[in-house]
């Protein structure tokens, strides 16, 4: 059963469509990303064979293996989509079988390229996270049919509220291996965080606006009073990771937050969506600028601007959690302006202005480094609300005028 979006079978095929056009999208990202620099050659034989021999040789590091797969999801979530709605399972490997195959064809491609190594170990996390991607979308689509949950505010999880979580996520819990260290206790945190001679504005508005970003999330997808309970896990959860998994972020700061963001979310349950978001802008807003132009210590000089998308990120450092944090805090910025103005064509104006804006900041805020990376990513963030919107006209979550405008 599905009353998601009327409109018979043309609406179907439009959704499809704009479901196509979003893989393509994401086929041509990785297709730039795995063969960047774009320099090729024709291998003789004999190389061609060497290079073939060797596609089991190559030992991927964690940070590969992590990228490989988070790179593929997107794309076979997209790729089930544009297959239908439905719950068929063959549609699903469907999904999963496009995405092995474009992998296979990249790999491949690969062996034209002095740059790049082809290796089957990329091929089959690159094919895991495809099939992963399209099981994913499987499993949200039985929910509201196959599988009821009335604790749900609407039939379905609000999609975009979703994926960001999900971003969050995955950037939050990764290595998803135990690491062996010693978990650091309350008083050593409490300690290093009063000793610390830095400016404290960057973890805070981090920590506070992340959190606030999540509890909404929750709110826009869980009646009351289940979004508490879904909070509270989603800590514990996150403390269990950051004693036992995660090395590098645990902090007084985001401790400190766990104890006011629930306050907070008592504080404005009475207030309208519309008031909340507001809350989300101004929360993004602090993020933007006391992550990347604070202090504001301008250079004596201006310095380059970079034109080639990610080369300051997984081309060059291939840490992807920047691409990540960036996504979640732009989706979420463009998401609130959404369910503030309630019209998405103003959301993404303010949006992109406000991405070009710190990237022209970075010219004179060294170390930061300036590139176009991020502005794309608000043109990629808007096309996959549009598509999302398209299959669900509650994607927002939005319980105001926000909604009524936007769908």
């Amino acid at each position: 059963m599905n009353r998601e979006r009327p409109g018979g079978r043309a609406a179907v095929a439009d959704q499809r469509t704009a479901a196509r056009w979003f893989a393509l999208g994401i086929a041509l990202l990785i297709l730039w990303g795995s063969l960047y620099p774009l320099q090729f050659f024709t291998p003789s034989l004999a190389l061609m064979t060497l290079r073939l021999a060797r596609v089991g040789a190559h030992a991927p590091s964690r940070t590969d293996l992590i990228a490989n797969f988070l790179l593929y999801l997107p794309l076979g979530a997209a790729c089930r989509l544009a297959f239908g709605r439905g719950g068929s399972a063959r549609r699903t490997v469907q999904a999963a079988l496009l995405g092995a195959s474009f992998s296979l064809a990249v790999e491949l491609l690969q062996l034209t390229t002095p740059h790049r190594v082809t290796s089957v170990f990329d091929w089959a996390w690159n094919s895991a996270g495809a099939s992963f991607g399209a099981l994913a979308v499987a499993c949200y689509l039985r929910i509201g049919g196959a599988w009821r949950l009335p604790a749900l505010r609407h039939p379905r999880p609000a999609f975009v509220p979703l994926c960001l979580l999900a971003i969050w996520f995955i950037g939050e819990f990764a290595p998803y291996l135990p690491s062996r260290h010693a978990s650091l206790p309350l008083g050593g945190l409490i300690a290093a965080w009063l000793h610390r001679r830095e400016p404290v504005a960057a973890p805070w508005s981090l920590a506070l606006a992340r959190w606030w970003i999540i509890a909404e999330c929750l709110r826009h997808i869980w009646r009351r009073p289940w979004h508490l309970p879904a909070f509270a896990a989603l800590i514990a959860l996150t403390a269990v990771e950051q004693a036992y998994v995660g090395t590098d972020r645990r902090s007084a700061v985001e401790l400190l937050s766990w104890c006011i963001v629930p306050l907070l979310m008592l504080v404005t349950s009475a207030w309208p969506a519309r008031a909340r978001a507001w809350c989300t802008i101004v929360g993004c807003l602090a993020v933007l600028v006391s992550s990347n132009v604070w202090p504001p210590l301008p250079a004596a000089r201006i310095g380059d601007f970079h034109w080639i998308p990610f080369s300051g990120t997984l081309l060059a450092s291939r840490d992807y959690r920047p691409l990540l944090d960036s996504l979640f805090f732009d989706g979420a910025l463009l998401w609130a302006l959404t369910l503030a103005f309630g019209r998405p064509l103003a959301a993404f104006a303010l949006t992109l202005a406000a991405s070009i804006a710190v990237e022209l900041a970075h010219l004179w805020t060294p170390p930061h480094r300036a590139e176009i990376t991020n502005p794309l990513l608000v043109v990629a963030l808007v096309m996959a609300f549009a598509t999302a919107h398209r299959f669900q006209r509650y994607a927002f979550g939005a319980d105001g005028a926000g909604e009524r405008r936007t769908t």
